[in-house]
């Protein structure tokens, strides 16, 4: 199966074809023929993924994947969530929200630092009903390390690894991330197999 992956992101790509592996081809959407923006509505996951599979998938008639994550921040009640990637300004580079997301944690909450990683993908395909799955990792927001992947990875340190993401290999980091359970979670689906309704 061949699926295009509604992303602009290379890190992501990246994950989409390490977690999928055999199970699909991947392409991403700009190597389809899809070079627009699609405007994420909102407030939620749910809705900003769908909303690009959806997009994509209309333009080009071909099944596409797409996904919506954040960090949540206990603390911040769950700040800054789905706007993750935008709360600092379209400008912003990873190290700046990194930097500047500890900032907001130190000045609001310096001694609680619990925080989660939440993924949410959409599939989106010619004549069939969308479907999609969440992913969530736990751990906790500690001073950058490591330099493999990319957003907040160097200061989440994951509960079930005991480093932060950005320490951790492709292959560990796969293993737990908030994107790989969404996305098995997904092709576990009966909806995908079968064709019906949403997970």
């Amino acid at each position: 199966m061949t699926l295009v992956v509604a992303t602009s992101n290379a890190g992501k790509l990246r994950e989409f074809a390490r977690i999928l592996g055999m199970s699909a081809v991947i392409r991403s959407m700009a190597d389809a023929g899809f070079n627009a923006e699609v405007a994420e509505p909102g407030p939620g996951y749910v809705d900003n993924a769908l909303a690009k599979a959806a997009a994509v998938s209309a333009a080009l008639d071909v099944p596409v994947i797409a996904d919506d994550s954040g960090i949540e921040i206990d603390a911040l009640h769950g700040w800054p969530g789905p706007r993750s990637a935008r709360w600092l300004g379209p400008a912003a580079n990873d190290e700046e929200r990194v930097l500047a997301l500890l900032a907001e944690v130190q000045r609001r909450s310096p001694t609680n630092r619990r925080a989660r990683f939440v993924c949410v993908v959409a599939l989106c395909r010619p004549g069939a009903e969308p479907v999609t799955a969440r992913g969530e990792s736990l751990g906790t927001i500690v001073t950058p390390s490591g330099a493999n992947g990319f957003g907040y990875d160097p200061i989440f340190l994951s509960d079930d690894l005991g480093i932060t993401f950005a320490s951790a290999s492709a292959e560990e980091k796969d293993r737990v991330s908030h994107r790989a359970r969404a996305l098995r979670c997904l092709c576990g689906s009966e909806a995908v197999h079968g064709g019906r309704g949403a997970a």
